[in-house]
């Protein structure tokens, strides 16, 4: 009602705008997503989105376009969904720089991703993974987005949670070589099978997370509210 008002008085035009509304880019991206992924509505709607917001250029400038922490069994489509999105944004499902946390246990691993410091073995002689160039390499003139996916993130050494830390706070990272990597035009999706078995236990019987057929679909925010709960017990 203030806000009523106070346009009034100074006579300023203004748009309501409704979240609900996508643009066609964004409306064909989902559409195109959901084609490809069976049982994974709400993920679908979370990264579609994040993808409007991109369109839009409303994400933060000093950080990542959005952030997504999938949680569920093996088989329930969490990876698949990165690699869709992927191949609907760049026509290649592998246009994702995929990071197995498995892989990166121990603190001196975190060289592959950022390259070992000058004057260490290996110095230039293996290029790291999380470099601009690799970020930057499927982009095309209607997508200006990257992919990054760190599956199984619960396997993450403290070196490369601290790192993480570094891309979500501020979207940057700094290489071995000081060069800067910029990851305000990324996208970063987290895997992990926390919980798994205590999850599937409260949504079971259909695919993926979908209810069983003919069974009741339980409340969204509900069913929020205990996996977060499953999951930090597990952790």
């Amino acid at each position: 009602m203030v806000a009523t008002m106070e346009r009034e008085k100074i006579n300023v035009n203004t748009v309501l705008l409704d979240p609900d509304q996508k643009s066609p880019r964004a409306q064909e991206f989902e559409e195109k997503l959901a084609a490809r992924i069976v049982g994974q509505e709400r993920a679908v709607r979370r990264m579609s989105g994040l993808y409007q917001i991109f369109l839009a250029g409303m994400n933060p400038p000093n950080r990542p376009v959005g952030t997504m922490l999938f949680l569920g069994p093996t088989g329930s489509g969490k990876t698949r969904v990165v690699e869709a999105a992927a191949e609907v944004l760049f026509g290649d499902p592998n246009a994702v720089i995929k990071i197995d946390c498995a892989e990166f246990q121990h603190s001196h691993e975190i060289a592959k991703l950022i390259g070992s410091p000058p004057g260490y073995l290996g110095h230039r002689e293996t290029s790291p993974m999380l470099t601009q160039e690799n970020l930057d390499r499927y982009h095309n003139e209607e997508s200006k987005l990257s992919l990054v996916l760190f599956d199984e993130i619960e396997k993450a050494s403290d070196s490369l949670w601290q790192l993480l830390l570094g891309i979500l706070d501020k979207a940057t990272l700094t290489l071995g070589d000081n060069r800067r990597v910029d990851f305000s035009k990324t996208m970063v999706v987290m895997t992990s099978n926390l919980g798994a078995r205590e999850m599937s236990e409260l949504i079971s019987g259909g695919i993926g997370f979908a209810p069983a057929k003919g069974g009741k679909n339980p409340n969204d925010t509900e069913v929020d509210q205990k996996i977060y709960r499953t999951a930090v017990e597990a952790a």
